[in-house]
């Protein structure tokens, strides 16, 4: 099964580079150029991971990542932004984001990281399901964050 990626970018040839690259590289994409949309598709969609900018009109991308972490907690979600700072990274980490990179980038880079950040979703659910099958009768919550 592919993992499905959310692509939230306002700058039209970022979005469109990354989706035909994920495209290409086997994932189903979808891209939106707002996050009030994204905000929206989550209501009715589970993606595995998100893909967004810090900077967006109407609604910024730490308001998007705190939107994505209720509609769907175990997402992964990188942050782009061409406005890198310690305190945005650290912001964007503690919301919930599993990395943070900064513009320019190159495609392989976020592909890599997008990977690891697959990768460490899998790892997590495939522990909660050993967990549940070795403590029978326990809840076991899925973590919001890595």
């Amino acid at each position: 099964m592919k993992n499905k990626i959310l692509i939230v970018d306002d700058e039209k040839l970022m979005r469109v580079s990354l989706e035909d690259k994920l495209t290409k590289e086997g994932y189903a994409v979808t891209s939106l150029s707002s996050a009030v949309e994204g905000a929206k598709m989550l209501q009715s969609t589970n993606f595995d991971a998100v893909i967004t900018d810090l900077r967006l009109p109407r609604m910024d991308g730490i308001d998007f990542l705190r939107e994505i972490k209720k509609a769907s907690p175990d997402a992964v979600v990188i942050i782009m932004t061409a406005y890198g700072s310690i305190e945005n990274a650290v912001t964007a980490m503690k919301e919930g984001a599993y990395d943070y990179v900064t513009k320019p980038f190159s495609l392989e880079e976020l592909i890599v990281k997008l990977q690891k950040a697959l990768k460490h979703k899998d790892m997590i659910a495939e522990n909660i399901m050993l967990k549940r099958m070795f403590t029978p009768g326990e809840k076991i919550k899925s973590p919001a964050s890595p």
